[in-house]
This record gives structure tokens, sequence and C-alpha cells, in this order.
């Protein structure tokens, strides 16, 4: 014991956690106690509540099997039914077996009674009583069955049943009385462990307080000797033979203080010899001081000088540079305001501290300044001046101001720009201007560097625009077939190259598979491509493909190899849009194919029948016959010719258009009474509005148009039918629909069909023949009306031409009606000059048969003579007239006759040549051949007119 207590008081830790450990493991004791207990108590508790559970089970299920033994019976007694027999054998086991178990719990005498009689019971039931009353009821003897079988309070399942209800009331009244032991032994449980608890608490209180008296009072003691100690008082330790840290701390103290007395006299010593070193060091520090802020001064300059370089780098938009070179040089070099001046054609500045009106007087004063003297000297020029008032600011004092004028100057020794900095109040010193003069070259290289940019991005702009103008793409690949740069064209070409700057680079492959999705049958440009990337020296020097998308054309494709220094760095391929030149071949192909057919046609009726009436006698019935379809014939002969004249002359802009207020209705009623001669097919149906549908253009070409559309019907409809001619006024505009019920237009064809040489390929249509030449040029004449024509059509149902025209309001002048009227109603007199005899016949019967008188000359000369006694109506003048005079002759001397000065003219020519006579004020143009009764109208026209 006496060693273990010295074991302890070596060591302060040792005491304090052994009373710690001590207090723990008393309350670790109580615990385990309070814990065993309890368990106890839950056990025993568990066990009473299981036995008494158990017993309540076996207890119901006994009841239960001997009340289903007592129902099946009685269900077998009524139905003899061999299942209730089974089960009731079934519930027998089962009450055995429940009773069994029973009986192997503890159980009252009660309990031991009644499980006798119930045993006793069955055991009757089943050997006596049950198989006398099966027998009763096999033989169907239910009154001796009921006196046979007991019933009533001396049932022993009776009185079980009973039991088991009162026995569960029993059951829950035991379990509550055992519920209550348990929480009252709980209860008391938990009160003693409190009751310990606190006696522990004590117990470790009253081992602290030793504890504490124990360490705390020593080191109070130890902490007051240390104080005394440190004001320089003589102390003595107490407990210095204490075996624990305290005797160990005391005297380490003790010997602190010693050592620190025997040093102290030491310590004065070298303190002295420190005083000493102090003021050497100090010094030192003053000199390093100075050679700090010097070295602080030249890192602002350099880091400033740096910072001014790269803002001289990182722009090159002419005013940002100068507006950076100039805001740096003033806060770099602590300038109060500068101004930088380009010496160029439009003088650009930048200003700091200048006022936009200063540095304009500036600018228009240079020529007078000390700019002068700058760019004369090449050296800067410091002017000391009186402060301005605005410089002077409040100040009452007289002020200097400093002005430092520094010429910038390129590598040619040319002066391109001018520096003024000013300073207020200070002296600009000569190592200043030479850091400001060593900064102006920088500036120089900044411009020449500036000036070079822009030179080289105004030719490269210029190069860029020269390059999008040409109308071919060109296109730049390197040698490995990257392409590297392409033209706004060849953005225009294919849709997956961009415009302007932000193109971007496009492999081989990626450029091969673009190609694919946007050119028809890419096999033989892929492989020219590939060619000649890979320097295949016999490759084809171009080649030919058709673009199917965005815009479908036909291209053609060459290249050139590019040479630096006799060394191959690229390929430029042209593409060139020859969709035009392709159209043009084409259309001569088809011009060729259709003139061929068309004119041959014809032509070999007409010579097979008119050999035919040359060299055979033919009954009259058969020449009329053989004579009308050589006229026929010749009409498409003629149209046919028309057709090509008329579309060489508007493609060649060569078309002329006589412009005047036309009617419509009686232009349609003309052109139908044409179409209906001879044609007992098809029915007509006009429904014409009864407003004024005047329009203002070409009667001719008009004419033209509504004979195209509506023998158009006529021929289109092969098997007759209706053909309807529709003309409204609605909204200010003339609505003409001329409607037929033939075979109509396919819709993939409805783009196509006002196309040059363009036909619907079908074989319907191939026997009814045709130039695809009409619609296109009734197109043209009505886009040259200001007009519009839309076709809807149905294959199979016929089709609906559309005009759209503006109308033209004419004013009715009734002195001309009445002029007209008397004309009619006289015999006008027209002269014919035609040298054709056979033409010639022809005009004058067409002519008489209208009512006119005529005069016919087949030579000018005659007419010429003959013209001023005839004094016609009307002259209608062939311009092809016998060698040495013409048709122009004639006109010329009716012009210079004050008598024939105003007398209508009517030019019949195969020659069009209607500008001349326009400017001769003739209108009226018949251009042969043409139908005998256009030239009726024409003269009625005239004499109207």
């Amino acid at each position: 014991m006496a060693k273990w207590q010295h074991y302890l008081r070596k060591r302060i830790t040792r005491r304090f956690s052994s009373m710690l450990l001590l207090s723990l493991l008393l309350i670790l004791a109580g615990a385990v106690f309070v814990l065993l207990s309890t368990i106890q108590i839950l056990q025993k508790y568990e066990l009473r509540s299981n036995e008494i559970r158990t017993k309540q089970e076996l207890v119901a299920e006994i009841g239960d099997y001997s009340n289903e033994i007592i129902l099946r019976a009685r269900g077998y007694y009524v139905y003899l039914n061999q299942f209730e027999y089974k089960k009731m054998f079934e519930a027998k086991k089962g009450l055995e077996q429940s009773i069994a178990d029973f009986k192997r719990l503890e159980f009252s005498e009660d309990e031991e009674r009644l499980i006798a009689e119930i045993e006793s019971f069955f055991t009757d039931y089943f050997d006596n009583l049950l198989p006398g009353a099966i027998a009763l009821a096999e033989k169907g003897d239910y009154e001796g069955l009921r006196k046979f079988v007991p019933s009533g309070e001396e049932n022993p399942v009776n009185e079980l049943m009973l039991f088991s209800k009162e026995f569960e009331q029993n059951v829950q009244h035991i379990a509550a009385n055992a519920n209550d032991k348990l929480i009252r032994d709980l209860s008391f449980q938990g009160v003693l462990f409190i009751i310990y608890v606190c006696l522990v608490l004590l117990l470790s209180l009253y081992i602290s307080r030793r504890v504490a008296i124990d360490i705390g009072q020593p080191l109070g003691q130890l902490a007051q000797q240390a104080s005394q100690f440190g004001r320089g008082h003589v102390i003595h330790l107490e407990d210095l033979e204490r075996e624990d840290e305290l005797g160990e701390l005391a005297r380490s103290f003790n010997d602190m203080m010693v050592q620190i007395q025997a040093k102290e006299e030491e310590l004065l010593a070298q303190n002295e010899e420190l005083i000493a070193q102090q003021d050497e060091l100090q010094a030192q520090q003053e000199e390093l001081q100075q050679v700090v802020e010097t070295l602080e001064e030249n890192e602002v300059y350099l880091t400033n000088r740096n910072a001014f370089i790269q803002a001289l780098a990182n722009t090159l938009d002419k005013q940002e540079l100068l507006d950076s070179i100039i805001n740096n040089l003033v806060r770099f070099s602590d300038f109060d305001k500068g101004i930088l001046v380009l010496l160029n054609t439009n003088n650009d500045y930048a200003a700091n501290g200048v006022s936009a009106a200063a540095a304009d007087g500036f600018i228009h004063s240079i020529g007078d300044s000390m700019v002068v003297r700058v760019t004369e000297t090449l050296e800067p020029y410091k002017l000391v001046r009186d402060a301005s008032d605005g410089e002077r600011a409040y100040h009452e004092q007289d002020i200097q101001a400093s002005d430092l004028y520094v010429p910038i100057v390129n590598g040619q020794q040319e002066v391109i720009a001018v520096l003024l900095l000013t300073r207020i109040g200070r002296t600009i010193t000569k190592h200043e201007e030479s850091e400001i003069v060593s900064l102006a070259r920088q500036v120089s290289l900044a411009l020449d560097k500036l000036e070079m940019y822009e030179e080289t991005a105004r030719q490269r702009q210029l190069t860029r625009d020269m390059i999008n103008t040409i109308q071919e793409g060109i296109h730049f690949m390197d040698m490995q077939g990257e392409t590297l740069e392409v033209n706004d064209k060849m953005a225009d070409f294919f849709s997956f190259f961009q415009k302007g700057d932000q193109r971007s680079r496009f492999p081989l492959d990626k450029l091969l598979g673009e190609l694919e999705e946007n050119v028809t049958n890419t096999s033989g440009l892929t492989a020219f491509i590939k060619s000649i990337v890979a320097g295949d020296a016999t490759a084809s020097p171009s080649v030919q493909y058709e673009i199917k998308q965005p815009v479908h054309r036909y291209m053609q494709l060459y290249y050139e190899p590019l040479y630096r220094d006799g060394v191959q760095f690229g390929l430029l391929l042209v593409h060139r849009d020859i969709t035009r030149e392709y159209e043009v071949d084409r259309m001569k192909s088809e011009f060729v194919s259709t003139v061929s057919h068309e004119l041959r046609t014809p032509l070999a009726s007409v010579l097979g029948f008119a050999e035919l009436l040359l060299h055979r006698e033919l009954k009259p019935e058969r020449q009329r016959k053989y004579i009308h379809t050589i006229h026929q014939e010749a009409r498409r002969l003629t149209t046919l010719i028309n057709d090509f004249l008329d579309l060489q002359r508007m493609e060649s802009g060569k078309q002329t258009y006589i412009v005047e207020p036309v009617e419509l209705t009686p232009l349609i009623r003309e052109v139908v009474e044409i179409q209906r001669m001879g044609n007992e097919k098809h029915r007509f149906q006009m429904h014409l509005n009864n407003e004024a549908c005047t329009v203002l253009g070409d009667q001719d070409k008009l004419r033209q148009v509504l004979t195209n559309l509506i023998s158009n019907a006529v021929k289109y409809s092969p098997e007759g039918g209706e053909i309807g001619i529709n003309c409204n006024v609605i909204r200010g505009k003339a609505i003409l629909d001329i409607k037929d019920e033939g075979l109509g237009i396919p819709e993939d064809a409805l783009p196509k069909l006002f196309n040059k040489f363009y036909r619907v390929d079908n074989s319907d249509r191939r026997e009814i023949g045709g130039t695809g030449l009409g619609l296109a040029i009734v197109k043209e004449i009505i886009n040259q009306h200001k007009g519009d024509i839309t076709v809807v059509s149905e294959q199979g149902k016929g089709s609906t031409f559309t005009i759209t025209m503006p109308l033209h309001v004419q004013e009715e002048h009734p002195a001309d009606l009445e002029t007209a009227g008397l004309i009619r109603d006289s015999a006008p007199t027209v002269m014919v000059v035609e040298n054709d005899h056979n033409l010639s016949h022809m005009l004058r019967d067409e002519l008489l048969t209208s009512g006119y008188r005529v005069e016919l000359f087949t030579e000018g000369r005659h007419a010429i003579e003959q013209i001023q006694q005839i004094k016609p109506d009307v002259v209608v003048l062939d311009l092809m007239l016998e060698s040495g005079t013409n048709g122009w002759d004639v006109i010329e001397h009716m012009k210079k006759s004050d008598l024939l000065i105003n007398t209508p003219i009517i030019i019949s020519s195969a020659f069009e040549e209607k500008d001349k006579a326009s400017q001769w004020g003739i209108r009226d143009f018949l251009i042969k051949p043409y139908l005998p009764g256009m030239l009726s109208a024409a003269v009625q026209r005239a004499l109207s007119k």
C-alpha cells in the first residue's frame, strides 16, 4: 500500500487520473448492478407474461376445437356428410394436442379439474355417445337423437367456453398486476441508482477538493514568488523536496533564478556593445533606404515605359493609337496636358487636358507656331511662358508654364507628327526632355507600323474587292487539297462557303463531301480535283459539272498551279458559270430541231398539194380542198416565221411598241370572229363587261396575244368543247380570262410553260405540234404592257389563262366621232402602192369588199405623180418598190406637201422598221405576211383617227 501511495505521489496526473478512474468505476459498478437487476426483473416479467399468454391461447384452442367437434357432429347428424365427419376427427386430434400442451404448464386445481372433465367427456363422447348418435342419425330417428345427445348447462363444453371467457378476463387482470409490479420495481431501481450517483458525486467533489488544495496552493505560492523575483526581490522557495511536477517546477525555477542572476551582468556588458553596433547599423540603413528609393523610382520608370510601349503595340486603330500615346505620355511623364498632331492631310490629332476649341485653334495656326522650327531643325524646343488665366485657375500670383515641342521623325528623316506637352508651375529638366525624345522614337516606330498596316489593309482590301468583283468563283487550295480562301462569287455558287472574313478552312475530304450534296453526278468533278491535288500531269485541263442547289447552274472548272521561287505552293481553281452558254446551246439545238420540223412539215404539204394542182386534172371540190390545205399550211408558216422574228426582236431589244389607248372589247370580238371561221367543233362563250375596258398599249401586239391564247385554247381542245372568254374590270384593272375544256397542263410543267421552246412532253401534244414560242412571246408582250399573265390548269379538264392589265381612262371627243360617222357614210379612197402583183390584187379585193374605193399602183414614181390629183384618204404603202424609188421616197414627198401632210399612211412591209416610221409620225405598221382583214381594220382605225 505504501509503495502504491509513493507511486501516485510522484505525478499529479497519476493522482488525478486515479481519482477520476475510481469515480468512474464506482459509477460503472452502480450502473452494472442496476442494469443486471433490471434485466432480471424484466426476464421474470417476460416469463410470467409468456406463460399466461400461452395458457390463454391453449384454453382458447381447446374451446375452439371442442366447439368445432360439437358443430361438425351436429352437421353430420343433419346432412350425413363425410366431409363433416372427417373434419370432426381432425378437430379431435387438435383438441388432444392442445390438452397435452396445456398439461405441460402449471395450472390451478380448477384448471386441472376442468381439463379432466373435458378429457372424460370427449372420451365418453367418441367411445359411446358419438357411435350411438350416428346410428340414430343414419336411421333418421332425430327425436331419439335429441334425447340421446346431452345439452344445456350440463355439457362440459359449455363449461369450457365459460371458463375460457373467465380465464381471458383473469389473464388481463394478472397482466395488469404484473405491469404495475414491473413499474414499481423499475422505479425503485431508478431511485436507488440516483441515490448511488449522488453519493459518488459527493465523493468525487471531496477528492477534487483534496487535489485542488494539494496542487493549487503550491502553484499559487510559486506564482507569487515568481512575481516577486520579477520585481527584483530575493526569495526562498519551499516545496523543493516534493517528488511530483510541482517539486520539479520549483527546483527548475530555482535553477533558472540562479542562472538569470549569473548572466545578468554578462547581458549588461553585451548591451553596451550592441548600442554601439546599433548606431552603425542605423547609418547603413539610411544609406540602403536611399538606394531602395532610387531602385523604386527606376522600377516605376521602367514599368511606365514598358506600359507605354505595350500601349503602342496593343492597337492598330489610328485614333485609338493616338489617344493611347498622348494619354500615356501625359500620365507617365507627369505633364499636365498635351496634344499629338499628325502632319497629314486631315491633321488627325489626340489631346489630353486640352479642349476641342483649343486643339482646333492650335491645328489651324500650326503653320505660324513653333512647330515650324522643330520641323526644320528636327530637334525639340522648350518654351517657358506665363500661364494663361485658365491654367492659373484661382491662384493670384504669377505662374510659369513650360511647353515642350517634340518632332516625331520617321525613318526617312521626315517629320510626320508633332508632340506638344505642357507643365504648369514646374520646370522641365534636361533628363525629362531626353526621356521624351526617346519615347518619341518609339512613337515614330508605332506610327510607321500603323502606316504600314493601313497600306497593307488597303492593298488587301483592294485585292479582295478585285477578286470578289470577278464573276468567276476563285478557289485557292494548298498542296494537300485544303481550301484556304474563296471569293464571294464562290460563296454564291456553294452556300457551305461563308462570305466575308468568317470563312473557315475546308479539308479535302470535307470539301468533297459537301460537293456530293450540292453537285449532280460528282464522280467526274471529284476525280478531277483529286488528280490535280495529286499532281497528275495527265489530268484534263478543265471539267464541266452541274450544281443542283441552292441554284441550279452549269459550271466549268479549270485550274492553274501557283509557284513561288520556282516551287509550287498551291492551286488556283476557277469555277465559271456557263449556265447561259449552256442554255443558249440547248436553245440553239432546240431551235434548229424545231425549225427543221416545223418548217419542213408545212412546206412538204404546200409543195405536195401545189404539185398535184399543177400536174393533175382535179375536180373543183378536190382543188378547193387542196387550196384550203395550202392556205392553212401557209398561215402556219406565216405564224411560225412571225414568232421567230418576234423572238429575235425581243431578245435583241429592237421590238417597238406603238402605245395608244386600246379598247379590249371590240378587239376580243374581232379575234373570236376570226377563230370562229370554219370552226364547228368549239362553242365560243363571251362574257364582256359593259363598262369601258380600255388599256394603254400596242393594239397589234395585244391582238397577237389574244390570237395566240384563243388559238391555243382551240388547238389544245381537239375534241371540241366550250371556249370561255371573260373580260371584267376590277379595282382599276382589266381582268381577261380565257378558259378551255381541253387537254389541260401537268402540274410539273406549269413553272416552265412560258419558257422559250418549251413544250409539254406527251403524245397528245406532239400530234398537235407547235414551236413552244407562242406563250414566251405572250409573256414578253404582257410584261411590256405592265401586266401579268397566270395559268391554272388540271390535266384532262382544261386550262384557264388570266391576263391582268392596268386600265386607261380614255376621253371621248364628239367631233372625232362625228367625223368617223361621216367617213363611214362616204366612200373613202384608199391608195395602195404595192409592187407584188398577186398581193396587190388581193389587198385591192379586200378593200373593195369592205366598201372602199381603191387606187392601185405598183411603181412608186407613178404614185408620186398621181397622188396630188387623187387626194387619197388613206395611203397603204410598201417600203420595197422598184429600183430607184422606195416607200420612204413616197413618204418624204407626202410630208413635204401641205395638201398631203396629214394624210394617214399605213405601211405594209416585210421589214419591221417601226422606229423610222415613228420618226415620220406613222403609227400603223403591218408586217407581212398578215391576214387581209387586218388591212381593213387598220384602214378603219386610220380613218377614225
